[in-house]
């Protein structure tokens, strides 16, 4: 009788096991690839209007899971060159992950601007909502054509973080988002200069972000570089256009000589350095991410008298 019973279970399961077999060789053979891309095009067209997209292709493949190539927005009536591309997107099942943690799970790996980032994406109940963990490796920010192009101003640097987050599909939920950013070798273009300094050159910027719903605190930043160290806090009010979002972040800064460097008023200079606390400048910065202000509180009469006497 156990014979008979192990017999019969192993032919059910045999016969199971070639069930699914047959439906992944179908899903792998028969996968609508052009309607699936064609739909994802629409999708990412909906939801991320400023831009153009298109996706060159959509393939499934075994074990890797499905991978597209090519995405790129293009500034609509151009398509020249993409403001925004990603060579490659990977998105496999995680069958380990989904058993233990009850829930359906994918690891994901994005290639572009140079960079990486990857991780995993963790659903938690059909239509409740994503979870989605992952890291920035070595993503070259000149490489990013758009943000040059947004802010009108040049942009270098490579990120590195570590990201968590929700997304929710139900009316009343609110994104959600933490994660911890670094950008090391950079470079920002001013459009307005401070004392004679068009570019803000720096060897490290770091800070926390904590993110839920459209505003962004931002917690523990610093910023290392050969004109000042500093240190800042604040928050983001973020808008579908980037460029839009609005800045709201205070700090202090230590100059250092390189600094002053424009400045050949000698007694101009001692003056200020004598009423520097500590050798700190208190700052502010305001407005959109498009045209910012900057603001050096009980100082800026100062350093306006500094930029006078620049050269």
């Amino acid at each position: 009788m156990l014979k008979r019973t192990c017999r019969w279970l192993g032919g059910r399961i045999g016969y199971l096991l070639y069930t699914l077999a047959l439906l992944v060789l179908l899903l792998w053979l028969l996968f609508p690839k052009e309607t699936c891309r064609r739909l994802l095009v629409q999708y990412i067209n909906n939801a991320y209007p400023l831009l153009s997209w298109q996706v060159q292709s959509m393939t499934l493949r075994i074990p890797e899971g499905l991978i597209l190539k090519g995405i790129e927005g293009y500034e609509p009536g151009d398509t020249k060159k993409p403001l925004v591309g990603v060579d490659s997107l990977t998105l496999r099942p995680d069958i380990a992950g989904t058993v233990q943690t009850k829930h359906l799970q994918a690891v994901y790996r994005m290639v572009l601007a140079k960079g990486v980032i990857a991780g995993i994406v963790q659903m938690d109940g059909w239509g409740k909502g994503l979870h989605i963990d992952g890291s920035v490796q070595g993503l070259q920010l000149a490489e990013c054509a758009i943000l040059a192009r947004q802010l009108e101003r040049e942009v270098q640097g490579t990120v590195s973080a570590t990201f968590a987050g929700r997304l929710s599909s139900l009316p009343e939920g609110i994104p959600e988002m933490e994660a911890k950013l670094s950008v090391t070798q950079g470079r920002l273009g001013l459009k307005r200069p401070i004392l004679n300094h068009a570019v803000l050159p720096f060897s490290l910027a770091e800070v926390t972000l904590h993110g839920r719903g459209e505003t962004v605190q931002l917690e523990q930043g610093k910023v290392d570089s050969e004109l000042f160290t500093g240190q800042f806090s604040g928050e983001i009010k973020t808008f579908l256009d980037p460029a839009a979002s609005q800045l709201d972040i205070r700090g202090t800064m230590q100059p250092r000589p390189a600094f002053f460097k424009g400045v050949d008023n000698a007694s101009l200079l001692k003056v200020i350095r004598t009423q520097l606390k500590e050798g700190t400048v208190p700052f502010r910065v305001s407005g959109d991410v498009y045209n910012p202000g900057i603001h050096f509180e009980e100082f800026s009469l100062l350093f306006q008298s500094l930029k006078k006497e620049s050269h």
